[in-house]
């Protein structure tokens, strides 16, 4: 007799393991391509704060002023002198407003994002995803993620464009901490992870990693690989309350809001516009 898929934990377990993997790509670039976007720019100079205070301020600001050493573990991926001097520099009064504000205005970023790069998602699309992204949310497990808890706890907005951003940030940062982990059991160190991954020495370079870099092998490939298996593994989990119809209504609706951010920051866009800049130069 052949198991009923809405029943089996095997099919579960497939299609959320299917899902999880299909919707990272839009979830990353929905939930954090405003942190590299010319309005995130804007916003840093509003409050008089250069770029990387104003991320960790903004970012991480939901726990308050708590001590470099526990942001440097929960960010996982930036060198620790980095992020000593990065937030120090926006949780002390004299160089930056109050954390709150500077969370505020980071959320208020999140909003001008959605109005601009999100306007062409029909507002009924956006409010039909960020109702499945919030229930995915819900049923995540957030002890790996504490941004994710602090901003999952944060007050929902109203406008559905601004629910869709707030949601996909939340499980952004809720596959981040999982990574994190994942990374640390497939045997591999945060800068080993970069070099090896999709943004290269490039990446590690704009995160603030000093040279030299190590020289990707195929061992620390496959490793990289199996951080990979792993995180979609973890993250799958929160995906397992979906029903198939509802899983293939989540990728449909991810992919035509990505399709509408097209060209609304990301990390990848911003550093090939820095190499063009430099061939040009």
């Amino acid at each position: 007799m052949t198991a009923d898929p809405t029943n089996d934990p095997a099919a579960i377990r497939e299609r959320a393991l299917s899902a999880a993997v299909e919707a990272k790509g839009a979830l990353s670039a929905l939930g954090g391509d405003y942190m590299s976007s010319q309005a995130a720019r804007v916003a840093a100079k509003d409050l008089g704060m250069k770029g990387w205070p104003f991320y960790f301020g903004g970012r991480v600001g939901v726990l308050g002023p708590v001590p470099p050493e526990v942001v440097h573990a929960i960010v996982g991926f930036f060198p620790a002198e980095h992020v000593q001097a990065s937030w120090g520099v926006a949780r002390d009064p004299r160089q930056s407003p109050p954390l709150d504000r500077i969370v505020d205005r980071y959320r208020d970023l999140q909003r001008k994002w959605a109005d601009e790069f999100l306007a062409a998602l029909p507002e009924s699309d956006a409010d039909e995803l960020a109702d499945l992204l919030r229930d995915i949310a819900a049923g995540s497990e957030t002890g790996l993620s504490p941004l994710a808890a602090a901003w999952g706890a944060m007050p929902e907005p109203t406008s559905p464009r601004h629910r869709v951003v707030h949601w996909s940030h939340v499980l952004r940062e809720q596959r981040g901490g999982l990574h994190i982990t994942a990374v640390q059991m497939a045997g591999l160190n945060p800068l080993e992870a970069f070099v090896t991954g999709p943004l290269g020495a490039d990446g590690a370079r704009f995160f603030r990693w000093p040279e030299p870099y190590p020289q990707a092998d195929d061992a620390m490939r496959l490793f990289r690989e199996e951080a990979e298996e792993i995180t979609d593994e973890l993250a799958s989990r929160a995906y397992r309350g979906l029903s198939e119809a509802q899983a293939e209504r989540l990728i449909a609706l991810l992919g035509r809001a990505q399709q509408a951010a097209a060209g609304g920051g990301g990390v990848p866009k911003l550093l090939a516009d820095q190499r063009q800049a430099a061939a040009g130069a």
